[in-house]
């Protein structure tokens, strides 16, 4: 069958059929996604009461009350959350029950407002709840600033004066904890640091504590945070541990596969079997989309900002970052591709060429239809698939934690390039190298079928082994698995 006279062929009955027993089963995995999502993926909800905007110039008029002039001061705004509470609170709780607590008891989100010249230590930071309250402060200053050296009563005067008439906390409901209370000496002054704990109140063996400081005989900030014990903390460290060792395991296979990958590709090219305009071309289309989603990000830059560095360089800096990260990003489409379609095109000649895809004869053939509606109804089933495999999962007891999606939402300025260009990045690095080169690959080599199905499917699932759950495999198991139904899909789509 030649490539001409794909776009007259029509479906058969049986093809027909087919394709609607496709479309029936992503009609399902939907509606079961629908019913059973959050059973299986509890969303984390933050009630936003004020915007990016009103966080900021609340933060200003904050600091602007303490006597400070930061009208000369840059400033940068980032929504966030203390991940290591948050965490805590829902393996130790549960899920209802941390999100109640981070809801109406904690201060677990917050937008994190920075103020700071560049070259200057000096800065202010103020968090900001998503009602509105100022639920924490800092500010920064040179060790070697002169202050006074106060006693320490008279420090905890002026730290309680802070906590009460600034921040409007009823200290009534705070047990002061005398041996947390301590000086440091500095250079040309004495700094002071208190803590209280929030009577009748654990979560689990956690206490929410409030903490204030005191520079010299200014005060130098206050936050509340959750105390998560250290045992927890070291047993969380081993679970992170086990998921980065696993994923770097599968990195080093994968740059193996991508090695092997460019070797085909320089061999076919010296035999004049590839095509590279293709892959440029698509190369430098998923580079431009990831590169706007660096700068999409330019919100979140100066919460990272050393001031000890010029801003212009740290500007540079990560200009360069994300054009040195999309740029890398695409070589793992623009080299792999010509040496993929190859090995595809040799073992299933008659598939309609990789190039001739989105020609109009292309578009018009009943290959690419097909392969349409399979891949859409095939995402539907996925998406059912997913939420299935973690209600199990969690029944069995597994753990991942909460979705919080709001930080493209409330951080950046398009949200829907980063979905875009992450979307496209998968869609070709990922399927490029591990569906269209190696499963070819591998069955040219070993034989077997189910090998070459089965171990592009685990090579790739276990690359996203460093997501935070547990047991630290589970991840890896759930995407191996739709990823030995997407190589049967196209073992069968090629026959």
């Amino acid at each position: 069958m030649t490539e001409g006279r794909l776009a007259g062929e029509r479906l058969s009955g049986s093809e027909k059929r087919a394709l609607l027993v496709w479309v029936a089963a992503g009609i399902l995995g939907l509606i079961f996604a629908y019913q059973y999502f959050f059973l299986a993926f509890p969303e984390a909800s933050v009630n936003f009461q004020i915007s990016r905007t009103e966080a900021l110039e609340r933060a200003r008029k904050f600091a602007t009350s303490l006597g400070e002039n930061i009208s000369s001061y840059k400033s940068s705004v980032i929504f966030d959350v203390d991940e290591d509470a948050k965490v805590y609170l829902e393996r130790q709780v549960g899920l209802r029950e941390a999100n109640r607590l981070m809801s109406q008891d904690l201060n677990i989100w917050y937008w994190d407002v920075r103020f700071f010249k560049p070259l200057q230590e000096e800065e202010f930071a103020v968090r900001v709840s998503p009602s509105g309250q100022i639920v924490g402060y800092n500010h920064k200053i040179e060790e070697a600033r002169a202050g006074a050296s106060l006693e320490r009563d008279t420090a905890l005067s002026i730290a309680q004066n802070f906590l009460t008439t600034k921040l409007g906390i009823d200290l009534r409901v705070w047990d002061a904890l005398p041996e947390e209370a301590n000086s440091k000496k500095k250079p040309n002054r004495t700094d002071w640091t208190f803590t209280w704990e929030k009577l009748g109140f654990r979560a689990k063996d956690a206490p929410y504590r409030l903490q204030a400081t005191v520079e010299g005989d200014r005060i130098g900030g206050s936050e509340e945070f959750l105390k998560v014990p250290e045992a927890w903390e070291r047993s969380y460290e081993r679970l992170r541990s086990t998921n980065d060792t696993l994923e770097l395991v599968f990195t080093v296979l994968y740059i193996a596969l991508l090695v092997v990958a460019v070797w085909f590709g320089i061999k076919l090219t010296l035999q004049g079997q590839t095509r590279w305009r293709g892959a440029i071309l698509l190369g430098l289309l998923v580079a431009a989309l990831l590169f706007l989603q660096g700068l999409n990000e330019w919100p979140l830059w100066g919460a990272s900002y050393d001031t000890r560095v010029s801003y212009s360089t740290f500007l540079a800096g990560k200009v360069g970052s994300a054009l040195l990260f999309a740029a890398l990003s695409a070589l793992t489409i623009t080299l792999v591709l010509p040496a993929a379609e190859p090995l595809y095109r040799s073992s299933w000649p008659e598939r309609l060429r990789l190039s001739k895809t989105f020609t109009l004869r292309g578009l018009r053939s009943k290959e690419f239809f097909s392969a349409s509606v399979v891949g859409l109804s095939l995402a539907a089933v996925h998406i059912g698939y997913v939420v299935g495999f973690y209600v199990l999962a969690n029944w069995l007891g597994a753990w991942a934690p909460q979705e919080v999606n709001y930080q493209e939402s409330v951080n950046t300025l398009f949200p829907w390039i980063s979905g875009a260009a992450i979307g496209l990045l998968a869609a070709t690095n990922e399927e490029f190298t591990f569906r269209l080169f190696a499963i070819p690959f591998f069955e040219k080599f070993t034989k077997s079928r189910w090998l070459a199905v089965i171990v592009p499917a685990f090579l790739w699932s276990f690359l996203h082994s460093n997501y935070p759950q547990e047991p630290a495999y589970v991840r890896g198991i759930e995407i191996g698995l739709i990823g030995i139904v997407a190589g049967m899909v196209m073992l069968c789509s090629a026959r």
